[in-house]
This record gives C-alpha cells, structure tokens and sequence, in this order.
C-alpha cells in the first residue's frame, strides 16, 4: 500500500513537470541577466528598440539637436529603470505593462516632437 502511494505521488509530480513545459504565454518572455524568465516583456522590448532606432535615425538624419538626443536618451533610460525595478519579481503584470506602455507613448510624441520642430541648440528648454 505505501507503495502504491509512493506511485502514485511520483506520476502525480511528473505530469506537473509536463504541464508546466508545455505552458507557453501569450507574452514572449524575456530573460533577465540571471537567466530568469520575465513574463510580458517582449512588447515592451520591440517597442523600445523600435523608440532608440527612431532616435539614431533623427540625429543622423539632423532632425535632432545633441540637447534634444541627451533629453530623449535620459528618457529612453528611465523607461529602462523602471522596467528593470518592475521586473524584479520575474513578471510584468497588468498594471506594470500599463505604465510602461504609457511611459513608452509619452516617449514617443516626445521624439515626434522634436524631429519635426524648428528649434536649434538656444531652445534651452524640455517639451514634458
């Protein structure tokens, strides 16, 4: 009988361990420096690498003074900060993918905004 019980333990865990392989997200996943999995991040990552090549291209381009591609970039990496502090946990839930969105929204009207205004290097001043 104790036996049967060990068995029946032993199948139970193996297809637990099955499941869980074949668990696929919606989300690609990205994994962080350690090599864990962070779930949610692969739109969050398109979307910013898409954001820095839109960047490099209007400074090549001169759409961009150098004051304007510091500003952009500072913001390119607090998107990056909070996404590294959100990813602490091993996830991104839904709430956490909704700020990052939102930060990456606002980053991009910024870079739209400054590759299609008229100001020069005097314009000292930051659009948000």
């Amino acid at each position: 009988m104790k036996i049967a019980k060990m068995l029946t333990l032993l199948a139970g865990l193996s297809l637990i361990g099955a499941a869980e392989a074949h668990y696929d997200p919606y989300y690609r996943d990205y994994h962080d420096h350690a090599g864990y999995r962070v779930h949610g991040a692969g739109k969050v990552n398109k979307e910013q690498s898409q954001q820095r090549r839109r960047i490099q291209s209007g400074l090549a381009r001169g759409q961009l003074t150098p004051y304007e591609y510091d500003q952009l970039a500072r913001q390119q990496q607090h998107i990056e900060h909070v996404e590294r502090r959100f990813k602490q946990d091993g996830r991104l839930d839904w709430r956490e993918r909704q700020i990052l969105k939102e930060e990456l929204a606002r980053s991009s009207d910024d870079i739209r905004y400054f590759k299609h205004n008229d100001h020069d290097d005097r314009d000292g001043y930051f659009y948000r």
